[in-house]
Order: structure tokens, then C-alpha cells, then sequence
């Protein structure tokens, strides 16, 4: 399969996967935003309620979440074969939880909507936002949870994996950082029938510094630091936000 520019997950999908294997392990803690969302969704959920996880790579979400609702019906999606197939043997035995490919910018269940809907750290690496949250909306019954870079301004970054650029000086091999203008954002979202309720990150910098001091030496792929208590990814803000969407 080939794959785009930017889908650094398909093209190197070792390096992209290899944090989030350690949080399955136990090697790495689960992430701060995993503690955050368990503590968004305690507020919504109800018994009985189905979550639909998009984006959820190998499955570290549904392992801090397993801490607070071991019985919780589960699916996860990814767009990349191999994070489902590792998804799929970790969590073999949890009968509460299945995995499938779905890619978000096609239809992921608009036929078969969740309860509650969440994408975290997935916007901010797509080129655009629109049919992606478009597509979570449609599958979404109840309430829509999405972390990503959120500020009062648009800054389309395209962070180099390589050296290699085209004629004109565009990158051949690289990953979007990208930060959206909040109202943009909301408006965009309002304009679909849905409400946005932004909620601030919350984080344990000294666990994230920790951490990052942990695997800054290895041939892993870039990590989050702290500065001046705000977090840094290369040598960029991460302007973390999270949205509550819900209908109208």
C-alpha cells in the first residue's frame, strides 16, 4: 500500500508504535491525556453506553480506561493494519473490545452510531479537520471527545522526517503539527448541528519531563518536554485543547 507524505504511521510504523507498546507493556505509564479522557468520560458515561475509540493505534486508551470500567463495550478503529493486528493480541481475552480498520476520512459508522465518540491526538497530524470531524460526528450519538492542537490562530506546520524536498521546496517525507483556530474550529462544528465545549489539558509536567528524560537518548521518535511548564514537541508549543461536542 502506499501511503501519503504525511502518514508517517504507515510509513514508519515501528517508530510510531514503539511508546505506545511500552504503555501496554507497562515499561511506560499510561499518558497524562489517557487520565484526562478516563476522567471526561467518568462524567458521560452511563451503563449500557458503547464507545467507539478512533484512532487508537495499538490500544493504550482502552488500557487506562480497563482501570476505571473493565466492563465497558469497546471498539477501537486505526487506519493502519499492523496497530489493529497488535491491538487485536493484546486485548484478545477483554470481551468487551474489538478492533477494526477504519480510516477517518471516509465513513467509520454513520449507520451504527456510538454513545460517546473520542480522537485524541490524531487531528493535529491531518492535513484538514473537516471531513474527519464530520465523519466522527455521523458516528457519534451522544457526546464527541477531541484532543488536538486548538489556539487562537491556524498554523499549518509540516515538520521534515527527511531531507528530501520537490522543485519548488515542498517536503516529500514529513508529518503535520498542525494548531486550529479555536472559533474556526467551533463555528465549523455548529454549522453541523453540534455544540463545543472547550475544556483546558491537564497535566503532571513532572511526569511528562520524566518520561521524556527517559527516552530522549534512544532512536525513538520525538517526544513532548517541558518548558517553562508548558509542553514541547521539537521546538513548537503544543497548544493542547480538548472539545466536548454534543447536539444541539
Amino acid at each position: 500500500m502506499g501511503f501519503k507524505d504525511w502518514q508517517q504511521w504507515g510509513k514508519r510504523p515501528d517508530e510510531s508504535e514503539r511508546h505506545n507498546i511500552h504503555r501496554l507493556s507497562g515499561e511506560l505509564p499510561d499518558m497524562e491525556c489517557t487520565n484526562q479522557l478516563v476522567k471526561i468520560i467518568s462524567e458521560i458515561h452511563k451503563p449500557g453506553m458503547k464507545i467507539l475509540d478512533v484512532g487508537c493505534n495499538v490500544g493504550h486508551y482502552l488500557k487506562g480506561i480497563r482501570k476505571q470500567f473493565p466492563n465497558l463495550d469497546y471498539v477501537g478503529v486505526d487506519a493502519y493494519e499492523k496497530y489493529i493486528d497488535i491491538a487485536k493480541n493484546n486485548f484478545e481475552n477483554d470481551t468487551h473490545a474489538s478492533f477494526t480498520v477504519k480510516d477517518i476520512f471516509k465513513p467509520i459508522f454513520p449507520n451504527q452510531p456510538y454513545d460517546i465518540v473520542f480522537c485524541c491526538n490524531v487531528i493535529q497530524h491531518l492535513p484538514d479537520f473537516r471531513i474527519p470531524i464530520t465523519n466522527l460526528l455521523q458516528s457519534t450519538k451522544k457526546c464527541c471527545i477531541v484532543r488536538t492542537f486548538l489556539a487562537d490562530y491556524t498554523h499549518i506546520v509540516k515538520s521534515t522526517m527527511s531531507d528530501t524536498f520537490d522543485d519548488e521546496g515542498n517536503p516529500l517525507d514529513f508529518w503535520y503539527l498542525n494548531t486550529w483556530n479555536k472559533k474556526y474550529f467551533s463555528e465549523f462544528i455548529n454549522q453541523l448541528g453540534w455544540n463545543v465545549e472547550f475544556i483546558k489539558d491537564e497535566f503532571n509536567p513532572k511526569q511528562i519531563q520524566k518520561e521524556f528524560e527517559t527516552i530522549k537518548n534512544t532512536d525513538s521518535d520525538v517526544s513532548t518536554r517541558i518548558v517553562n511548564g508548558m509542553q514541547i514537541v521539537e521546538d513548537m508549543l503544543e497548544n493542547w485543547l480538548w472539545a466536548k461536542i454534543t447536539p444541539k
